[in-house]
């Protein structure tokens, strides 16, 4: 049947000279989802995924007790050497059964403005959260900034955990948290407690705060003293910018 093979054969053909033809064209890339993040900032989960984070200011669990002007997504968001300085922490940490937990990051600027907002309505003292100060003095009484470090970018706000259970920390101030170990008060109770060299404090409370602070300036971050959890890394890269992108998800 020399008809059909000469057909086969000429088929044959015909897909090789197609196959070698497409082989001539240019790839065509499909481009990645860009994530709208400025140069110089990365998200801590893909830098350390192993850092635990209880993003307060994203939810109610706050001083404001309510979500802050800015935050779209429960994420930590920081400069890329602050991120990496972390993970060194952590490093440090894990070889001895903790883990780092982080509530806030990157604030952005209107972040700021809105809790400056929220002081001047004035009211009372909050025994959760600022038991000895009105609201309209936390500006005053540094516990609330008009201008914020943290959107530069290389400031944290953390705690340290266990890493295998959760503790049974119960503070009397600030945000009631059941896996970070003792700190004598919560993350955000804007009080004299919360210093970090406040004394006299419970002896595991003021082993953890000086446990963390070494950790901390170890790996090249500073701590504001008015604030046991709050660090900034020493050579942050954006000293003088501040941003006001939002906080959002990947």
């Amino acid at each position: 049947m020399p008809g059909r093979a000469e057909g086969g054969a000429s088929r044959r053909r015909l897909l090789r000279a197609i196959l070698a033809t497409l082989a001539l064209l240019p790839a065509i890339s499909v481009p990645a989802r860009a994530d709208p993040l400025p140069a110089g900032f990365v998200r801590l989960a893909d830098v350390d995924p192993t850092i635990r984070q209880d993003i307060r200011y994203a939810g109610i669990k706050n001083f404001l007790r309510r979500k802050v002007d800015g935050y779209e997504a429960p994420a930590c968001i920081l400069t890329e050497q602050a991120a990496k300085a972390l993970s060194n922490v952590q490093k440090a940490l894990s070889a001895k059964g903790l883990t780092l937990v982080v509530f806030d990051c990157y604030r952005p600027a209107r972040a700021v403005a809105d809790m400056g907002r929220w002081t001047k309505e004035g009211g009372p003292p909050d025994p959760q959260w600022y038991p000895t100060a009105k609201r309209g003095d936390l500006i005053a009484k540094g516990y609330v900034g008009e201008l914020s470090s943290h959107s530069r970018g290389s400031t944290v706000d953390l705690a340290f955990a266990a890493m295998d259970k959760k503790s049974a920390a119960d503070p009397a101030c600030g945000a009631p948290d059941a896996v970070t170990l003792d700190f004598g008060t919560g993350f955000d109770c804007f009080d004299p407690m919360s210093e970090t060299a406040h004394r006299p404090l419970p002896a595991k409370a003021a082993a953890n705060r000086k446990r963390l602070l070494s950790a901390m300036r170890a790996a090249g971050f500073r701590n504001y003293a008015r604030e046991w959890w709050h660090f900034t890394l020493r050579d942050e890269p954006f000293a003088k910018q501040r941003f006001d992108f939002p906080v959002t998800a990947p």
